[in-house]
C-alpha cells in the first residue's frame, strides 16, 4: 500500500474510533485509543469479538476493563509479531548451519582428494595415469569453486535477510514503547527506564531525578475547544518538552496530560531548575490553530521533583514526585519539589 493509501486509511479510521470511544465515554488516553483503534479496524478479529461481548453483557468500560484488553489483544499481539520475527530469524540461522556442514563436509573430501592425488603423484610413471589424475583433481576443483559459490550467496543472502528483520524489530520495538500520540516514550518505556536508570544509580552512586508534570485544566481547555484541538496541544507540549532536556534524559507520556521526564546525573537542584524552565518556557507561548482559526490563549503545567533515594523501590520514587505534583496542582503553574513539603506529608499521600 502507497503511503497515501496508508495515511487515507488511517484517517478513515480515526474518524470512526473517535466516535465510538465518545459513543461510550472513554477517555482519550494511548492505551484506550490503540484498543478503539483496532477494534474499529477489524483486523484484530478476538479482540473486536470480546468488545461486541462486552457490549452485550451491558458491561462498563472501565479504566481496568481496558487495561485488560490492551494486555491481552494489542500488546500480546506485538509480542507475538516478534516471537515469528524470532522465529525467522532461527529459520536463517538453520539453513545457514547446514550449508556450512555441508561445505564441511566438502572441504574435507576436496582435502582427501588432493592427499591422494599427491600420493599417487609420487608413484606415477605413465603420462595417461597423469592425465586421468589432473583430470580428476580439477573436477574436485570445479566442485569445490561451485560450492565456494554457493556460500557466498548464502551468505550475502542471509545479511540482507537479518538486516531486514533487525529493521523490522526495531520498528516494532519503537512501535511498542513510543506513544502515537505525541510520539515520546509511553508508560510501558517509562516504568522500564524507571527500572533500569535506578538501578544505575544504586550501583554507580550517581543522583537520579524525576519530574512529573501535569498539565492544568486541561479537562476544561479539552470541552472548550474539542480532543482534536487538545491533542494538538499535547503534542505541542511534549515537543517543547523535548526541546529542553538533554541527550541523557528522556520524556514519556504516562497519561492523557500527564508527562514524566527522567533526569540521569542531575541532582536535586538541577532537576528544579529544569522544571522551572520548562514551566515558564510554556507559560510565554500564545497559542492558536491556524486550521480553525481561533486563539487558545496560553496553558500552564504544574510539576512535582523527587530525587531518587538509595535501594527504593520505584514505586516509592514514583509516589513522592506525584506527591509534590498534588501539591503543585492546588495553585498551578507551579513547581513543587519534595524537600518543599515534610517527608510524613508525603509519606501519607504515597500511593498503595
Amino acid at each position: 500500500m502507497s503511503d497515501t493509501n496508508d495515511v487515507t486509511k488511517a484517517v478513515a479510521l480515526l474518524k470512526q474510533t473517535l466516535p465510538e470511544m465518545n459513543r461510550r465515554n472513554i477517555a482519550t488516553t494511548p492505551e484506550n485509543y490503540a484498543v478503539w483503534y483496532e477494534y474499529v479496524n477489524g483486523e484484530n478479529q478476538d479482540l473486536v469479538n470480546e468488545i461486541n461481548l462486552l457490549d452485550l453483557n451491558k458491561t462498563a468500560f472501565t479504566t481496568e476493563v481496558h487495561r485488560d484488553l490492551y494486555n491481552r489483544f494489542v500488546a500480546s499481539a506485538r509480542e507475538s509479531a516478534v516471537n515469528k520475527l524470532s522465529d525467522g530469524v532461527k529459520e536463517v540461522i538453520n539453513d545457514f548451519l547446514k550449508k556450512v556442514t555441508k561445505e564441511g563436509r566438502g572441504l574435507n573430501e576436496y582435502s582427501a582428494a588432493l592427499n591422494l592425488f599427491s600420493s599417487n603423484m609420487q608413484d606415477a610413471t605413465d603420462i595417461i595415469d597423469i592425465k586421468a589424475m589432473i583430470g580428476t583433481l580439477l573436477e574436485e576443483t570445479h566442485k569445490r569453486e561451485s560450492a565456494t559459490q554457493e556460500m557466498q550467496f548464502t551468505l550475502e543472502s542471509m545479511a540482507a535477510e537479518m538486516k531486514k528483520l533487525r529493521t523490522e524489530v526495531a520498528r516494532l520495538n519503537a512501535e511498542a514503547t513510543t506513544d502515537s500520540l505525541t510520539k515520546v516514550n509511553n508508560r510501558r518505556a517509562f516504568d522500564l527506564d524507571l527500572e533500569q536508570l535506578m538501578s544505575v544509580a544504586d550501583a554507580e552512586k550517581k543522583p537520579l531525578t524525576l519530574l512529573i508534570l501535569d498539565v492544568d485544566n486541561f479537562t476544561a481547555f479539552n470541552k472548550k475547544f474539542d480532543t482534536v484541538i487538545g491533542d494538538k496541544v499535547l503534542r505541542f507540549v511534549a515537543t517543547l518538552f523535548k526541546k529542553n532536556i538533554k541527550g541523557g534524559d528522556s520524556i514519556s507520556r504516562l497519561a492523557n496530560d500527564e508527562f514524566a521526564i527522567l533526569l540521569p546525573e542531575t541532582d536535586y537542584e538541577g532537576a528544579l531548575s529544569v522544571a522551572e524552565n520548562v514551566k515558564e518556557k510554556l507559560a510565554k507561548q500564545t497559542l492558536s490553530d491556524s486550521a480553525a482559526k481561533i486563539q487558545l490563549g496560553t496553558i500552564t503545567v504544574s510539576a512535582g521533583v523527587a530525587c531518587h533515594r538509595n535501594s527504593e523501590y520505584p514505586e516509592e520514587f514514583f509516589g513522592r514526585a506525584s506527591a509534590c505534583l498534588r501539591e503543585a496542582k492546588k495553585e498551578g503553574n507551579c513547581v513543587v519539589g519534595e524537600q518543599a513539603i515534610s517527608s510524613s506529608h508525603t509519606d501519607q499521600d504515597l500511593p498503595i
